[in-house]
C-alpha cells in the first residue's frame, strides 16, 4: 500500500507498507518491527480519530500515554515506510536532516493507517 502525504513546506512524503518493511526495520535499527509497533498499538490504542482528515490529533495523547512513548520509534517507522517506498533515501538522520520541519501530527495518520493494513487480513 502507498501513501502519499503533502507535508506543510510544499515537499511531499511518499510512505509505503509491504512484507519487507520489516525486513528493512530490522537491518536499519536491529529491533523487531512487529514488537514496536505493537507497543506503539498500546500507547495509541485507546485514541480514535473520527474526523476525515489524514492528520493524526496529537492533542488526543495523554501525558500518560506520552510518558511511555519514545518519539524516535515514530521516526525510525516512518522512516522505513519511506524507505520502502524510495530505496535511493540515506539513513534516518541523513533522512530526517532533509526536512525543515517534519510534522508528525500530519504524517502519523498515514504512518498509522499503514501500520494498521499490516496487521490486518482479508477475507475472502
Amino acid at each position: 500500500m502507498l501513501k502519499v502525504v503533502d507535508l506543510p513546506d510544499g515537499k511531499q512524503l511518499s510512505l509505503r507498507s509491504s512484507a519487507a518493511t520489516a525486513i528493512l526495520y530490522k537491518n536499519q535499527f536491529g529491533s523487531d518491527f512487529f514488537a514496536d509497533m505493537i507497543m506503539l498499538a498500546k500507547t495509541f490504542g485507546a485514541i480514535q480519530d473520527t474526523s476525515d482528515s489524514d492528520e493524526f490529533d496529537m492533542s488526543e495523547l495523554s501525558y500518560e500515554d506520552l510518558k511511555h512513548l519514545d518519539m524516535t520509534t515514530l521516526y525510525k517507522v516512518t522512516w522505513a515506510f519511506a524507505k520502502n517506498a524510495d530505496s535511493s533515501i540515506g539513513d534516518l538522520t541523513t533522512w530526517l536532516g532533509q526536512f525543515d520541519e517534519f510534522p508528525l501530527d500530519v504524517v502519523l495518520g498515514a504512518v498509522m493507517e499503514l501500520i494498521q493494513k499490516l496487521f490486518s487480513t482479508t477475507k475472502n
